[in-house]
C-alpha cells in the first residue's frame, strides 16, 4: 500500500518540535517500524514532525559516570562510534546486527524504544545495562527506566506531548558484557543479555524477543544464574517462529550461550 496522505514538520528546536506535537501530529526520526505501519493502514496521523534537525537529540557523550546517547542517533553509526567502542563493546556489537541493513542505516535508538517491538535487540540490553531514558514536554522533563518505558508489545509509557532525548546507560569500568540471539528472519525468536561487574558483585540477566516485553533479572554471581529455572520464567507469545514450548528450549539453550560467551570477554 502506499502512504497515506500527511503534512512534514521539519522543526530546528526542541521547544519547537515541542509545540508541534499532538495526538494527530507524531515525532518521527528514522521511520522504519512507523512509515510500515502507516502504510498498511494501522497509524494515520496528519502530521509527522521529522526530529532529525534538532542538536538536542543527537550526539554520544560520557560524564558523571553514564554514557548518554542522543535519541535521534541512527543503530549503524553508535555501532562504530569510537566511545561506544571504547567504553561499552557489547553494545557496539548488539548495534552491529540490528535487523538489516535499511534498519541499521535509517533507524534510530530512540525510534526504536518508542516503538516498543516486542523483538527489540535494544530494548533487551539496556534493560540489562540498567538503562534510563529521559522524556521532555511543556511542562518539563523525567527520567524513566526502560524497563519503566516498555510497557506492553507496541505500547511505551510516554505522552503523546513527550519527546524521548537521549538514552543513558551507567558505566562500569569492570563491566564484561555478551549479547547472543537466534535469528532465522529479520526478527530474532530470542535475545539474550549477560552483564557482569565482578568487582562490584554486579550481574544481570536480559531475555527479550520471545514474549511481549523483555525482562531482565540481577544476580548475586553467574552460578546463580540457571538457564532452565530462567526458561521457566519467561512468557513466550506461540506464533510463526514457535510453540511456546519451542521457545523456552531455546531460551535455556540461548542463556547458555551467552554464559559461555561472556567467559571469552575480558571486558
Amino acid at each position: 500500500m502506499t502512504l497515506p496522505p500527511f503534512a512534514l514538520v521539519r522543526p530546528t528546536t526542541l521547544d519547537e518540535a515541542l509545540r508541534e506535537l499532538t495526538e494527530d501530529s507524531v515525532p518521527y526520526c528514522g521511520g522504519t517500524e512507523l512509515l510500515l505501519a502507516m502504510r498498511a493502514g494501522l497509524h494515520r496521523p496528519d502530521a509527522l514532525v521529522d526530529l532529525k534537525r534538532i542538536p538536542e537529540l543527537t550526539g554520544v557523550r560520557a560524564g558523571d559516570g553514564m554514557l548518554v546517547i542522543g535519541a535521534a542517533e541512527r543503530h549503524a553509526d553508535l555501532a562504530t562510534h569510537p566511545l561506544i567502542l571504547e567504553r561499552l563493546p557489547v553494545f557496539a556489537r548488539m548495534e552491529k546486527h540490528i535487523g538489516n541493513a535499511r534498519v541499521r542505516n535509517q533507524g534510530s535508538i530512540g525510534g526504536n524504544l518508542c516503538f516498543a517491538e516486542p523483538k527489540s535487540d535494544v530494548a533487551t540490553l539496556l534493560m540489562a545495562l540498567e538503562a534510563s531514558v529521559t522524556l521532555v514536554s511543556p511542562g518539563g522533563r523525567r527520567t524513566v527506566t526502560v524497563e519503566e518505558l516498555i510497557v506492553g508489545p507496541y505500547y511505551a509509557e510516554k505522552e503523546p506531548d513527550e519527546i524521548l532525548v537521549d538514552v543513558r546507560i551507567p558505566l562500569r569500568d569492570g563491566l564484561r558484557g555478551a549479547y547472543v540471539k537466534f535469528q532465522t528472519m529479520e526478527r530474532p525468536t530470542v535475545g539474550v543479555a549477560v552483564l557482569a561487574d565482578d568487582a562490584a558483585g554486579w550481574y544481570r540477566l536480559g531475555v527479550g524477543a520471545v514474549g511481549e516485553v523483555p525482562l531482565a533479572w540481577s544476580f548475586g554471581s553467574l552460578a546463580e544464574i540457571d538457564p532452565d529455572d530462567i526458561a521457566s520464567r519467561v512468557d513466550p507469545t506461540p506464533d510463526l517462529a514457535g510453540s511456546e514450548e519451542y521457545k523456552r528450549h531455546v531460551t535455556a539453550v540461548y542463556v547458555r550461550r551467552a554464559l559461555a560467551k561472556l567467559e571469552q570477554v575480558s571486558s
